[in-house]
């Protein structure tokens, strides 16, 4: 199990395209910064890494991926 740490907005973000009835905040914990680790299985973190472009952090990649597949603007 891998840890990638995201912003509230990106939290927020995959709070709105989970499965009804699912939701990350019994694994997600909030920093005190207001940034969240959130624990991903192995796969789903290779899938980040092998998207990740140069210099982007785990926020930046779910961000633009999950902005991508909703249809908006992924930068």
């Amino acid at each position: 199990m891998k840890i990638i740490t995201v912003s509230d907005d990106t939290k927020h973000l995959i709070d709105a395209q989970a499965l009804p009835g699912y939701t990350i905040r019994r694994t997600a914990t909030r920093l005190p910064d207001g940034r969240w680790t959130i624990p991903v299985d192995d796969e789903v973190f290779e899938h980040i890494d092998a998207a990740r472009l140069l210099g982007e952090t785990d926020d930046d990649t779910v961000s633009r991926l999950l902005r991508a597949a909703i249809g908006g603007k992924a930068n």
